[in-house]
């Protein structure tokens, strides 16, 4: 008589932990992006770990995203971007593991506006008259974004000015006066009569200039001046006129 034996066969299985991952992530972009209004600008955001893959979000800082927004993942497209839509952009990833990561861009949208000059001593004081062989400043100042792309051009006449020994032209320190350039103009004479203009522009280009104009004329009468002997002379003195700033095309 045979006997058959059964076999039994024991599987042990040893269940591990799913890995699990802070997220990480990166930007495929400059900081800053200097852009023209007008243009179309995309920010890319990727995922380089984190386990269960993160989620990705974007935000700005200050406010919510521009409403004409379009996101894509990642991906973020802000089309014929304006200066209400400057400012930081964060991409923020998040899978519930560890604390979510984040990164930021800023975005600066080119502009100058706001021109405006102004003139030392002051022709509108009664008791500070411009007079020939005194020292004129003619200063002007814009709004520039970014600032460090500002540069000034001075014109007579509507034919470009160099700096010289009698007319000098100085940019003044941004720290105390941003986006100011001054004219000196050293003992006045007839012949400085005419049309200054300073025009202000960003290196970037792509955005119109500004240019204000001011103009420098004889006035109509003539002032005595006497000293202690009663001997006189014709004293010429000078009149200044704004012309409206404008920005060209």
């Amino acid at each position: 008589k045979q006997c058959h034996y059964g076999v039994s066969t024991l599987v042990f299985l040893r269940l591990f932990p799913e890995q699990q991952a802070s997220p990480s992530i990166k930007l495929l972009v400059d900081d800053p992006i200097v852009v023209n209004p007008g243009e179309a600008i995309t920010l890319v955001c990727v995922t380089t770990g984190g386990e269960p893959v993160p989620t990705l979000t974007w935000v700005r800082s200050f406010g919510t995203l521009p409403e004409k927004t379009v996101l894509n993942g990642g991906t973020l497209t802000i089309p014929a971007i304006t200066s209400e839509d400057a400012g930081t952009y964060s991409c923020i990833a998040n899978n519930n593991v560890g604390n979510p990561a984040k990164k930021s861009t800023n975005i600066i949208v080119r502009a100058l506006k706001k021109g405006r000059f102004w003139i030392t001593p002051d022709p509108y004081h009664k008791d500070d008259n411009i007079q020939i062989g005194r020292e004129v400043k003619i200063s002007c100042q814009v709004e520039a974004v970014p600032s460090e792309e500002l540069t000034f051009s001075w014109f007579k006449n509507g034919r470009p000015l160099r700096s010289s020994e009698r007319m000098v032209i100085t940019q003044t320190d941004p720290d105390v006066s941003p986006g100011t350039t001054n004219l000196d103009i050293i003992d006045l004479k007839f012949t400085d009569f005419g049309t200054y203009t300073c025009v202000a522009s960003l290196k970037g280009g792509g955005i119109s200039d500004i240019s204000i104009d001011v103009n420098i004329s004889s006035s109509t009468g003539k002032k005595h001046i006497c000293d202690a002997k009663d001997v006189c002379i014709e004293n010429h003195f000078f009149m200044f006129s704004r012309q409206n700033s404008f920005q060209s095309s």
